[in-house]
């Protein structure tokens, strides 16, 4: 790969010197060669920057199969994140979706203001990754998710479709409880303003999603 890019990984290795400054990050975990999604996210019309986390399947030339010279691009491979002076690398296993954390600390230090996470199989169906501002007013979201009594969890996927699913991570031992509250937990928004620090996008055909 080009210089830049085995520079940009480099220093961050020996000094933590970020290589890149930004508000807006995208971190991407992947076991693949470069896919359709991380070209994707390179070539978007507003600037973000990425970083991609390799794990042990990782193909141990992947920079060499990226076919783009990108000077918004850090990609880290399980060598390098070992070297980082992060006390959490000793609680990340292989093969673990928990391994994004190193790119979350990564984009944090260097000046992150919004994360993306994604997957390199989520190909964005834009050029753009659109988000509402973290104080939202109540025109741009009429309605609101919200629990009832019998669980302080909130199961938004029922009302997008089948209703018996929900997103991956949810409590399984919650699913009873809000089920029996009703699966479309929503109402009309009745707040000025609404605050919308975490936002999630909804996945067409094969997403990760759970059911019973």
């Amino acid at each position: 790969m080009t210089p830049l890019i085995n520079r940009h990984s480099q220093s961050i290795i020996n000094d933590f010197i970020c290589p890149l400054q930004g508000d807006k990050w995208i971190i991407v975990t992947t076991i693949f060669y470069p896919t359709k999604a991380i070209y994707k996210f390179l070539n978007l019309t507003t600037q973000w920057n990425l970083i991609v986390i390799g794990d042990q399947k990782t193909p141990k030339d992947w920079l060499t199969h990226l076919s783009i010279n990108s000077s918004r691009f850090i990609y880290l491979s399980i060598e390098q994140q070992n070297t980082l002076p992060f006390r959490i690398l000793h609680y990340l296993p292989y093969g673990s979706y928990a391994r994004k954390n190193l790119g979350y600390l990564i984009a944090i230090k260097c000046g992150a203001k919004i994360i993306f996470e994604s997957d390199d199989d989520n190909l964005l169906e834009t050029n753009d990754i659109y988000f509402l501002p973290k104080i939202v007013q109540q025109k741009h979201v009429p309605w609101i998710g919200f629990h009832r009594q019998r669980s302080p969890f909130i199961n938004i996927y029922g009302s997008f479709g089948h209703p018996n699913i929900w997103p991956r991570g949810f409590p399984i031992d919650e699913i009873r409880n809000v089920t029996e509250d009703g699966w479309h937990s929503v109402r009309k928004n009745l707040e000025y303003n609404t605050y919308a620090y975490i936002q999630q996008y909804l996945a067409d055909l094969d997403p990760d999603v759970d059911a019973i």
